[in-house]
């Protein structure tokens, strides 16, 4: 078996969305953890830094990484969360030998 592909994703989200923001990912998480090929897919928020998100993925293939950013369910959350964040997020996808910048 290879090494898993992991993604780390960050966001600064406005005060006055934060609740939307959170039942649209929580939406997102649930159907994502049902994917094929996902091992892992978990939201944190930095209590240091209220609003600061940080999602941290495993995948056991970049296909399977590539095939969840087509998924509806996140195409619905990257929707609500343009609306909700001061700044584009940072997403960073890291395999075995790359890492990559989305």
């Amino acid at each position: 078996m290879s090494d898993p592909v992991l993604v780390i994703a960050r966001a600064q989200v406005r005060p006055d969305c934060r609740e939307l923001f959170l039942a649209a990912a929580q939406f997102c998480i649930e159907a994502t953890r049902r994917e094929h090929g996902c091992l892992a897919y978990d939201m944190h928020e930095n209590i240091g830094q209220p609003g600061h998100f940080v999602c941290v993925e495993s995948w056991e293939q970049r296909e399977h990484v590539d095939a969840h950013m087509r998924q509806p369910h996140l195409l619905a959350f990257l929707k609500v969360a343009g609306a909700c964040v001061t700044q584009p997020p940072v997403i960073e996808v890291i395999e075995p030998r790359s890492v990559d910048r989305l």
